[in-house]
């Protein structure tokens, strides 16, 4: 048990990646399971007033690159930094997983546009059919994991103390959490009502993962 307990203490880095591998499992596994089922699909009246626009696209995409890029940073600046980064964005992976488990949910695939009738064709066009077709049909959409995530990685960026007189690049945090937010609605991604809920998931992750941090530190 001592053993045991030494290599948790020694390898606490680790073990929280061990997360990831069974996230994207779980993801696929709904994703492929709820395929023909019957679903709660996500509305809002407001959602049929956002104009699809492709060039959001962007910072849709770029999301994969800004959890690399804040939990790397945070990894090279410490464990409690890197901790505390992770724990972020895993629970704001982990709570929509649970929520998409016992709520399986998703989006109209007829909010999506006619590309066929739309009267454009540009490289982001083509992005966006991409992500079209690795994610149909849409579920697992509520909460928006794109938006709880990059809402995390904001909170991280911050509550870094490496970063703490860096203001450009924590206005940069915030406006790309915003864009990347945007974005899930504007390519017609989720509903405003997944954005809302990846607000709100993001927020309570935050006061967990503080909560833990006082508890934890406190006693070491």
């Amino acid at each position: 048990m001592t053993k045991f307990l030494n290599f948790i203490k020694n390898n606490k880095c680790r073990l929280l990646l061990i997360y990831w591998p069974i996230h994207f499992s779980w993801y696929e596994i709904l994703r492929v399971a709820y395929a023909e089922s019957s679903v709660l699909i996500i509305h809002s009246p407001l959602d049929d007033k956002i104009p699809f626009c492709e060039w959001f696209i962007i910072p849709y995409v770029f999301w994969y690159l800004y959890i690399a890029l804040v939990l790397f940073y945070s990894f090279r600046k410490g464990e409690k930094e890197f901790i505390r980064a992770d724990l972020l964005v895993s629970g704001c992976m982990l709570l929509p997983m649970i929520f998409c488990t016992l709520v399986p949910n998703g989006i109209d695939v007829a909010m999506r546009p006619d590309f066929a009738t739309l009267g454009r064709d540009n490289f982001a066009i083509e992005l966006v059919k991409f992500i079209y077709n690795a994610d149909s049909p849409p579920r697992n959409v509520m909460p928006s994991m794109h938006v709880s995530v990059s809402w995390a990685l904001m909170f991280a960026v911050l509550k870094s103390e490496g970063l703490k007189n860096k203001r450009v690049l924590k206005i940069g945090a915030v406006v790309m959490s915003i864009l990347i937010s945007l974005s899930t609605v504007f390519i017609k991604q989720h509903s405003i009502l997944d954005v809302f809920a990846g607000i709100g998931t993001a927020v309570l992750v935050l006061v967990l993962v503080n909560l833990f941090e006082k508890r934890f530190y406190k006693n070491t």
